[in-house]
C-alpha cells in the first residue's frame, strides 16, 4: 500500500516532464527538417579553375594617364670635316729618344770635322800670309791681324776667329728655335770658306 501511494505521488511530476520534452522535441523537429530540406535542395556550383599565369597589373591613375609621353632623344650625326679626312701626316709626330741621340751624335761628328777643317784653313791662311810678306813684301790688310803679321804669333792669333765660330755653331746646335738648329753649321762653314779663299789669294800674290 505504501508503494501505491508513492506511485501516485510521483506520477504527476513525470507527466509534465514528458509533456515538456515532447513540446521541446516538436519545436526542434521543424528546424532540423528545414535544415535537412535546405541541404538536400542545395546543389553545389562548379568552381572556375584559377590560372597561375594571371598577373595583377596596377590600375593607372587618371593623372598619370593624362600625362603625355616623354620625347625620345634624337641622335644627330655630324659629318667629319673634309680637311681632316684628307690630312694625313707623312711622318709620325713623335720622336723617340734613340732617334734624338742618333741625331745628336751625327751633329757632333760633323761639328768636330768642321773644327778641323776651319782651323786647318786658318793655318793655311797664316802660312800663305807669312810667305807673301817675306818673299814678295806684301802687307796684311786685316787691321786686327796686322800687329801679328811680322812674326810667328800670327799662327796663334788667326785661330781666334775659327774658335769663336766653333762656339757659335755649338750654341746654335742646341737652340730652342728650330730654324736656328737647322743652320748651326753655317758659322764654321763660313770661317772655313773665308780662310781658304784668303790663303789661295795670298798664293797668287807676286
Amino acid at each position: 500500500m505504501f508503494f501505491a501511494i508513492a506511485a501516485l505521488l510521483i506520477q504527476p511530476q513525470i507527466a509534465p516532464q514528458m509533456s515538456f520534452s515532447a513540446e521541446k522535441i516538436a519545436l526542434i523537429q521543424p528546424a532540423s527538417s528545414a535544415s535537412s530540406s535546405f541541404s538536400s535542395s542545395e546543389t553545389p556550383l562548379p568552381l572556375a579553375p584559377v590560372s597561375s599565369d594571371i598577373s595583377i597589373q596596377p590600375a593607372l591613375d587618371s593623372d598619370s594617364a593624362a600625362l603625355p609621353n616623354a620625347p625620345e632623344p634624337v641622335v644627330v650625326s655630324t659629318p667629319a670635316p673634309i680637311a681632316f679626312l684628307f690630312l694625313q701626316p707623312a711622318k709620325p709626330m713623335t720622336v723617340s729618344v734613340a732617334e734624338l741621340a742618333a741625331e745628336g751624335r751625327h751633329n757632333q761628328r760633323i761639328w768636330r770635322e768642321l773644327i778641323v777643317a776651319s782651323h786647318s784653313a786658318a793655318t793655311f791662311d797664316a802660312w800663305s800670309t807669312r810667305r807673301a810678306i817675306t818673299t814678295v813684301g806684301a802687307r796684311e790688310m786685316n787691321p786686327l791681324l796686322r800687329p801679328f803679321a811680322g812674326n810667328a804669333s800670327l799662327y796663334a792669333a788667326i785661330q781666334v776667329g775659327p774658335a769663336l765660330m766653333d762656339y757659335v755653331g755649338r750654341k746654335m746646335m742646341y737652340s730652342r728655335h728650330n730654324w736656328v738648329r737647322r743652320m748651326w753649321w753655317v758659322p764654321q762653314s763660313a770661317s772655313f770658306a773665308s780662310s781658304l779663299f784668303c790663303g789661295v789669294h795670298n798664293l797668287g800674290t807676286h
